[in-house]
């Protein structure tokens, strides 16, 4: 059976770790159709997984798959129009069990205990964040890598379209959907080697606009140096349009050591900045 029953598709993507290739296409296959990804299971009866999960992300997936309302359908990458039933789909931020605690002002307020991942919409290839929160701020966090690829997709010649991706994916977690959508193309442009000196013009332009965003700045600003990261990115991207190597990313393990302590005192929602912000597909977390 086709596509052809859902009359305005909203696919719920989901990545393994060794599916950048798969989510790049997919993507591009969206925006050529005119279709908005969905933002939860519940929005959407069609599942489109990227690359090949381990078994804990392939266990997660199940669940959501079966979470999903019928009539659904799920999708390999390579074939939307492929669809086969199957199994079950993305762990939602379930609430789990809750208890009292003191907060920062000595009030008694419940602890909740809440994974975060590892299938979320513009999160990292299989990463899972267990929460306790007192109110909306995170109180302790730990993260796990549950699948893991060697990172061999953005090479040192993808450097500039490597961190065009993660610029998109903080944009859309911040909710600038347009902006993110021109990252997203300008990282394909990128990608296919387009031609002279276009891609860098239109970079510098997308750039500004991004860099003067009085919202975005007031959003990011303060919050476990997400401000500080989007700017590097933005200056990084240019260099390397203009053909400059960078140094080496941080491993992602390295990278999940430090992320409790970064989450630690956060919002909710800016504890999802702050992931968004850590680039994990140039390190050891994402494979093509």
């Amino acid at each position: 059976m086709g596509l052809s029953r859902f009359a305005s598709p909203r696919p719920f993507v989901v990545t393994a770790a060794d599916g950048t290739r798969d989510r790049l296409a997919v993507e591009r296959t969206l925006r050529t159709r005119g279709w908005r990804p969905a933002l939860s299971p519940a929005e959407t009866g069609l599942l489109v997984v990227c690359g090949s999960p381990a078994p804990a992300l392939a266990e997660a997936i199940e669940v959501v798959w079966r979470d999903m309302p019928e009539p659904r359908m799920r999708a390999s990458a390579s074939d939307l129009e492929g669809v086969a039933g199957g199994s079950r789909g993305p762990l939602e931020m379930d609430a789990g069990m809750a208890g009292r605690a003191d907060d920062r002002d000595g009030l008694r307020l419940d602890v909740l205990h809440v994974p975060l991942g590892p299938v979320l919409p513009y999160w990292p290839a299989g990463l899972r964040v267990d929460l306790t929160l007192q109110g909306d701020v995170v109180q302790a966090a730990e993260a796990t890598a549950v699948d893991t690829g060697d990172g061999t997709f953005w090479t040192d010649e993808r450097q500039a379209a490597a961190r065009l991706d993660s610029v998109s994916r903080l944009l859309s977690v911040a909710g600038w959907e347009a902006a993110a959508e021109r990252a997203a193309v300008l990282r394909d442009d990128a990608l296919s080697g387009a031609p002279g000196d276009v891609p860098a013009r239109r970079f510098a332009a997308f750039a500004r606009t991004v860099g003067r965003s009085r919202a975005l700045r007031w959003m990011t600003r303060g919050v476990g140096g997400v401000q500080e990261r989007l700017d590097e990115w933005l200056r990084e991207i240019a260099e390397s349009l203009e053909g400059r190597v960078h140094r080496p990313r941080a491993p992602w393990g390295e990278v999940l050591e430090r992320l409790p302590s970064r989450l630690e005192g956060a919002g909710l929602a800016q504890a999802r900045l702050i992931v968004a912000s850590l680039d994990p597909d140039l390190g050891a977390g994402a494979d093509g």
